[in-house]
């Protein structure tokens, strides 16, 4: 009877150091997955709007978001497309990235990776290889080299560039450029 006994004794043993293994997989496993995202999404449309009218369009191949203590962020990795409408629901601005992220806490978006951004108001188009909109303060910004071009000729910020979020009103850093300069001839 002892021997029988013994040998159950060393079947759960066994059985429970092979238990012990499984589970530390599974642990290391969990650590992996608390920085998978809470939501993945393809092919993915979100619209704004204030008070019935829609401000915003963002559309993008794919969406994933984290949420994680004190880090919250959802990230665009295959780019994005941003329209701002207007009162009438006319497209007066785009902005388009090959990638983007939104940090909620800061209330900060990044879009990197040959960003354009065109005032179609005013026919004014930005190119940079960053867009930094601090939506708290209100002002678009890079620290990379950026090219304005409008009417006006232009504009070539070898340290990047500083402006209003709706572009009204920017300077360049370390300007460069070419101003055309209208011939007026009504005096001649």
């Amino acid at each position: 009877m002892g021997y029988i006994l013994k040998k159950y004794l060393l079947l759960i043993t066994v059985f429970y150091l092979v238990s012990c293994e499984n589970n530390i997989e599974v642990v290391k496993n969990l650590g992996e997955l608390k920085d998978a995202p809470v939501v993945s999404a393809q092919e993915v449309e979100i619209l704004y709007s204030d008070s019935a009218k829609l401000k915003l369009r963002i559309t993008a191949p794919e969406i994933k978001r984290y949420s994680q203590p004190n880090k919250q962020y959802t990230e665009f990795p295959k780019g994005i497309k941003v329209e701002q409408f207007d009162s009438a629901m006319q497209v007066v601005a785009v902005i388009e990235a090959r990638y983007a992220i939104y940090y909620e806490n800061k209330n900060l978006w990044e879009a990197r990776n040959n960003v354009v951004a065109k005032n179609l108001v005013k026919n004014e188009e930005l190119n940079s290889e960053e867009l930094f909109w601090d939506q708290a303060q209100g002002i678009i910004y890079s620290r990379k080299f950026s090219r304005i071009s409008n009417e006006d000729g232009v504009f070539y910020g070898e340290g990047g560039f500083e402006a209003k979020e709706d572009l009204s009103q920017w300077h360049m850093l370390g300007i460069k450029g070419k101003v055309n300069i209208k011939e007026n001839l009504d005096e001649k």
